[in-house]
């Protein structure tokens, strides 16, 4: 009789702890979220995007914006797209293409790439396209810039964080902006050359700060408002 009643004492108890540890439990994980909910500005949120990538042929991608600041008509940017998509074909890697420029022979252009792994563009990742009259437009590694690392996305923070940072250094520096009266802009996740993770992002158009994708924190940040100066 005397061991039956010890042994539903401990269990009681152990019924008790369980259910007390429980509660605690499910307690700090409701606040974590409510702390993380408050950390995060709903505003920045919403200004800034991951920036679209659009796809071309089977390994070529470009973002959105590219054609922006180009005020030529839709012939030329047909004809780009024409030029990506033959050179697609001889691709192996998926790549990224930043720049478009004019070569210094009539109707011929440049084109820049990075390569992409697994959604993150390699920052030393970097490829050439010209024109040549033996071989028309070829894609090429500029070895001088290139370098594939390794790297892994496992401890990523939120990109409701990154966001956050940005925005709040955005408006500390507002004045230093591009059309100040509005934060927003575009982010791209990238590597560096050793395999480092960080969100790159586009601010106002003209400015441009760096997050690293894993402590949060500002690497650097460049702001612009677009104007030139000269010196007379």
């Amino acid at each position: 009789m005397k061991n039956t009643a010890i042994k539903a004492i401990l269990i009681l108890i152990s019924a008790i702890c369980f259910a007390g540890f429980t509660a605690c439990g499910v307690s700090t994980d409701s606040s974590m979220e409510t702390n993380y909910a408050e950390n995060v500005n709903k505003k920045a949120v919403k200004a800034f995007k991951e920036a679209k990538l659009i796809k071309v042929g089977e390994h070529t991608y470009y973002p959105d914006y590219l054609f922006e600041s180009d005020d030529r008509d839709k012939k030329f940017k047909d004809y780009i797209l024409s030029v990506l998509e033959k050179c697609d074909k001889d691709l192996h890697d998926d790549i990224f293409v930043y720049i478009i420029m004019e070569a210094e022979t009539k109707n011929e252009f440049r084109f820049s790439a990075k390569v992409i792994i697994d959604g993150v563009i390699l920052e030393e990742g970097e490829m050439m396209n010209w024109h040549s009259p033996e071989t028309g437009y070829v894609w090429d590694y500029d070895y001088s810039k290139f370098r594939r690392c390794g790297f892994t996305k496992s401890d990523l923070i939120p990109t409701e964080d990154a966001c956050t940072t940005v925005y709040a250094d955005a408006k500390a520096n507002s004045e230093k902006l591009y059309n100040d009266n509005k934060i927003y802009g575009t982010y791209l996740l990238k590597a560096d050359g050793q395999g480092n993770l960080y969100y790159e992002f586009t601010v106002n158009d003209c400015s441009l700060v760096t997050i690293d994708a894993n402590s949060g924190s500002i690497i650097k940040a460049h702001y612009w408002n677009g104007d030139y100066t000269y010196d007379k």
